[in-house]
């Protein structure tokens, strides 16, 4: 598969910074959400934290860079204003179920209902890939006790009786993963199963970041990053299409709705820089080689509808040669208001779309 990039922080980089409070305006206007034209009793969201809706919980009016913003993870609770609330409200589903978190993967799912993965997992060869979602659930855990147990004892169910499923994952397993990696490997290597030094591992390289150029070279230069993504997507549509089967095997029936990944870097500034266009282009390759893999490569392309979200809208942000964009990139990263209406809006189309003919029931 060609080469990619997406998503660039994670939450120990913010443990490390400081979160700029002022000196950028934020608004962001309501569009309206489509009219659906089917209703769905039992509405199941599976994903990470864009259909978890981080960002929009904390904020004041619509100014998202606060502390609690930055650090208020969103539980099982649906987000107001978030898309998956959007399409419960528009589908009139009576009973809503968020299997989506922070941070997460497609691992993660993998790991509350498919027991063989646990089992492999468990295997000396895979401890690193165990060690990755362990981290996750950790984060999640100890912000919400009993949230994970409550998940892992639901989860099956919960897919059986869904009758429609909005999908979002991918971003975490690919662009994220590959430029965070010197502190996942870090973490592993002195704290994790195998509990080994990790004095050599960074080769010297590991200080404090200050920028996104920072970070493509802790990891290596741009030529170790593009290895690191191009592993980490062979991992991940394994991963998707374990997870589309496994979802199958529990239930035919129900509708399923992927979104692709949108273009993060389209709305940086300043627009043609070095950096932006380089990290915009990358973006535009995942979101096309992911759309094609959905749609084309994938075993499981026929039990899905793809939903493209490339246009979503996210919180402005400052200049990306400023450490202020830097500091601000773990929320602006994330769909605005008018991007959870547009996503509500493109899975609603989508559902449709996807309308029973004349002569045939909804759901």
């Amino acid at each position: 598969m060609k080469r990619f990039g997406k998503r660039i922080l994670a939450l120990l980089l913010v443990l490390v910074m400081a979160v700029p409070l002022c000196g950028l305006q934020v608004f962001a206007a309501s569009t309206g959400t489509v009219k659906s034209k089917r209703t769905f009793d039992n509405y199941l969201v599976i994903g990470d934290s864009i259909l978890a809706g981080y960002g929009l919980k904390g904020m004041v009016e619509d100014f998202p860079y606060t502390i609690d913003n930055y650090f208020g993870l969103t539980g099982p609770e649906v987000v107001e204003d978030s898309a998956p609330q959007l399409i419960a409200d528009a589908i009139g589903a009576k009973h809503t179920y968020k299997m989506a978190r922070e941070f997460w993967t497609a691992a993660n799912i993998l790991r509350l209902i498919d027991d063989e993965y646990n089992a492999e997992l468990a295997q000396p060869k895979n401890y690193y890939a165990r060690f990755l979602s362990e981290v996750t659930y950790f984060i999640g855990s100890w912000m919400y006790p009993g949230d994970l147990e409550d998940l892992r004892n639901e989860a099956v169910t919960e897919i059986k009786n869904a009758d429609v499923i909005t999908l979002d994952l991918g971003s975490n397993d690919t662009f994220s993963l590959a430029l965070c990696d010197p502190w996942f490997r870090t973490m592993y290597y002195m704290y994790g199963m195998e509990v080994q030094p990790a004095l050599t591992y960074l080769k010297n390289q590991f200080s404090t970041p200050t920028s996104l150029q920072d970070m493509i070279d802790m990891v290596g230069g741009y030529d170790e990053l593009v290895n690191n993504l191009n592993k980490n997507i062979a991992i991940y549509v394994k991963n998707y299409d374990r997870l589309i089967k496994d979802i199958r095997e529990l239930n035919p029936d129900c509708e399923i709705y992927v979104a692709g990944i949108y273009n993060l870097f389209g709305q940086a500034t300043p627009k043609g820089s070095m950096l932006q266009s380089a990290l915009e282009t990358l973006n535009l390759q995942l979101i096309d080689e992911l759309k094609v893999y959905y749609t084309e490569t994938s075993e499981y392309r026929d039990e899905i509808t793809y939903v493209d979200v490339i246009d979503t809208e996210v919180w402005d942000s400052f200049p990306m040669y400023t450490p202020f964009y830097y500091t601000s990139f773990l929320v602006q990263i994330h769909p605005d208001r008018v991007g959870h209406q547009y996503l509500a809006n493109r899975y609603i189309k989508a559902m449709n779309k996807n309308a029973p003919k004349t002569g045939e029931k909804s759901k």
